[in-house]
């Protein structure tokens, strides 16, 4: 019970920097409206933590455990992996700091221009920066849920398998 509990906490934690992420990225998308990407990325972050939310009361309630929560976090670990994969795609690995890697995801990073600098040249490029970086980081987080998700499905097996009679998580 207390591993689980240990990877449902993390779920949580992990589901709401994937949210707070993407929404950021989303927020400062511009001119029109954001990837739907981005949106795909709000979307996991926001399973990620209702579905961790479940998974946190069935550990302490009885009628979800077994095959609701199971299929919650089937469900949570395919569209995240769905998620993950499309976000490598479109994201990539490169350095943000590199000109050409900056203009490969331009599509995805892309700055509003109702930002102002006040002409300020250094202001601009550590914003790049910055949203490149939040995308990278956007990709891991997600690639981690996926990853703690998968551990759930895994440990609620376990528990269900289990022949002694304590419950092993």
């Amino acid at each position: 019970m207390i591993i689980t509990l240990i990877a449902r906490v993390a779920q949580l934690l992990i589901g709401a920097v994937v949210l707070a992420l993407s929404v950021v990225l989303i927020n400062g998308y511009g001119p029109g409206h954001a990837p739907s990407l981005l949106d795909y990325g709000a979307f996991c972050g926001g399973a990620g933590l209702l579905i961790a939310a479940a998974g946190l009361g069935a550990i302490f309630l009885e009628p979800l455990q077994g095959i609701i929560i199971l299929a919650l976090d089937g469900i949570a670990s395919f569209f995240l992996l769905a998620g993950a994969g499309a976000f490598v795609a479109e994201v990539k690995t490169g350095n943000c700091a590199d000109p050409y890697y900056i203009q490969a995801i331009w599509k995805v990073i892309r700055v509003s221009d109702m930002k102002d600098y006040n002409g300020d040249r250094n202001k601009a490029q550590d914003d790049v920066i910055g949203r490149c970086r939040m995308a990278q980081a956007d990709t891991a987080f997600i690639w981690i849920l996926f990853i703690l998700f998968i551990v759930t499905i895994g440990l609620t097996f376990m528990s269900r398998s289990s022949k002694r009679g304590g419950a092993l998580v």
